[in-house]
């Protein structure tokens, strides 16, 4: 069991990579895109916030799909969006039927981000949840880094529509993958459910709306919404600031860009054994979201071409916190188990979302400071501040969640040894 387990969890994980791979495409593009559509940088922001809208009209009602027709079913869907969405794009003849393709790509996009951590949370037990999940939370940075690599290699030689090919063949692999290899382990989501009625049945919180009701995962979803502001802003607009303000050229930008990725990935996996060891997991977010809020703040402040590779480094590594420890605590914030696929949908609105304002609102300021990196500096500094006061709050509502939960179980224990 725990072979396949894990054989799946590689499975979900290729397919979230696909799909980061697939979103993260226009960054390393963006030049060249822009040149030939003859559009401007507050398009090219949009260009990439536009596979982010579909995701966030899914991402509450993604989580009742996946209770009614499975998790399995959802994620093929998410990967057949992902086919069409970018040989659409490859085709596109103008601008408008390149955001087209965006969008219908974005679907798969906002899917496979409820879709997976849920799969991966059918697999294994709470205990043993934290390496997995941690290994999940690097499907972004992992896409980037394949990505931005691929990109290199692949425009030389093919322009920007060669990686929309490149994209939709990887999505094309990953749906055979995906068909034969996943298998989701329904007994153990029956058990959960036996378990869950048993033990809640006075309460009821088994109805689906129950999870909408649930502080904590709101304000995951907040820190997401705020944590992936500044990050994803960062990922869409580095290469551009590092040719417009640093003087590089294209290649090196997607390269220094790609270390971030590298730093991301490597220091989501070691999370993963971090998280497996700490108990106080609420402390070990804040820690997280406020080391976060410091390089948010550098995001466009560091401009000196020796500094840059050691700094997109160290920023990988922080920016890898924050998710790992989400996507361990969510289905914790949870009412009940039977509403993990409703917190799983919260949160990834807050991650759909900043994938949508922040390169949008960003590539604005910039634009309207004419062209001034340093004017995203505020926007970043408010953003990671928010985030830090949204996960003291969380680590409170959860310790007041442990203490009610404490005085109920003492107040049956002490009805059952009055009654004997």
């Amino acid at each position: 069991m725990k072979y396949k387990a894990w054989l799946v969890t590689i499975i979900v994980f290729l397919a979230g990579v696909l799909f980061a791979a697939g979103n993260f495409k226009v960054p390393p593009t963006m030049v060249a895109v822009l040149g030939e559509m003859k559009v401007s940088i507050i398009m090219g922001g949009w260009l990439m916030s536009s596979s982010a809208l579909a995701g966030i009209v899914l991402a509450l009602p993604a989580g009742g799909i996946m209770s009614k027709i499975g998790p399995k079913k959802l994620g093929l869907f998410a990967l057949f969006c992902a086919l069409i969405g970018n040989i659409v794009g490859a085709l596109a003849a103008n601008f408008m039927m390149l955001m087209v393709g965006r969008l219908i790509e974005g679907i798969g996009f906002g899917l496979i981000g409820v879709v997976a951590p849920a799969i991966i949370a059918l697999c294994f037990p709470a205990e043993k949840r934290g390496l997995p999940m941690a290994i999940w939370s690097v499907w972004v940075g992992t896409g980037m880094l394949l990505i931005f690599s691929a990109t290199n290699v692949i425009m030389p030689l093919f322009s920007w529509r060669g990686v929309w090919w490149f994209v939709a063949i990887l999505a094309a692999i990953m749906l055979v993958l995906f068909a034969g290899g996943v298998q989701v382990p329904v007994q153990v989501a029956k058990a959960e459910s036996v378990v869950l009625k048993q033990e809640t049945a006075a309460l009821k919180p088994d109805l689906p709306y129950e999870g909408f009701k649930s502080p904590a995962s709101w304000l995951l979803s907040l820190i997401f919404l705020m944590f992936g502001f500044g990050v994803g802003a960062m990922l869409t607009f580095a290469p551009t600031f590092m040719v417009e303000e640093v003087g590089m050229d294209v290649v090196n930008a997607n390269m220094n860009t790609s270390v971030m990725t590298f730093g991301m990935i490597s220091g989501g996996i070691l999370m993963g054994f971090v998280l497996n060891k700490v108990k106080n997991r609420s402390l070990l977010l804040i820690v997280s979201m406020a080391l976060s809020a410091i390089f948010m703040g550098l995001t466009f402040e560091v401009t000196s071409p020796n500094l840059i590779l050691p700094f997109m480094l160290i920023m990988g590594l922080t920016y890898s916190m924050v998710p790992a420890v989400i996507f361990t605590i969510s289905p914790e914030a949870a009412v009940s188990p039977a509403t993990v696929g409703i917190t799983m949908g919260i949160i990834v609105l807050g991650q759909n979302l900043s994938g949508f304002i922040g390169p949008v609102f960003i590539g604005a300021i910039v634009e309207r400071g004419g062209g001034a990196w340093s004017a995203a500096t505020l926007p970043f500094v408010v953003a990671g501040i928010i985030g830090v006061i949204a996960s003291v709050l969380y680590g409170l509502v959860m310790k007041q969640r442990a203490s009610d939960q404490s005085s109920q179980l003492s107040g049956l224990l002490n009805k059952k040894t009055g009654a004997a």
